[in-house]
């Protein structure tokens, strides 16, 4: 009688705990899911800061471009020979 009353405690303390392991993983997969969500966020806010510094950077080129149009084509001319010979160098030594 002794030796049921022991298997029966120890089979109810076994489901305690699988109830609190389950608990466990529940909290887990909760504070999983917040981070994951923080970090879109921060992912998200990070992106639109830079889609709009990019859009200010278009736009002050673009104005500068209107009001200096020799300086403008003198500096893309320039890049484009200095981009042009570097890219010629680069893949001459391939």
């Amino acid at each position: 009688m002794e030796e049921v009353k022991k298997d029966k405690s120890l089979i109810d303390e076994i489901k305690l705990y699988e109830k609190k392991a389950k608990e466990i993983e529940q909290r887990a997969k909760e504070k999983y899911m917040e981070q994951v969500s923080d970090i879109k966020q921060k992912l998200g806010k990070a992106s639109e800061e830079a889609s709009i510094k990019a859009k200010e950077v278009i736009d002050n080129v673009g104005s500068y471009v209107k009001e200096h149009p020799q300086k403008a084509a003198v500096i893309g001319f320039g890049v484009g020979l200095g981009l042009g010979l570097a890219l010629g160098w680069f893949f001459k030594k391939k």
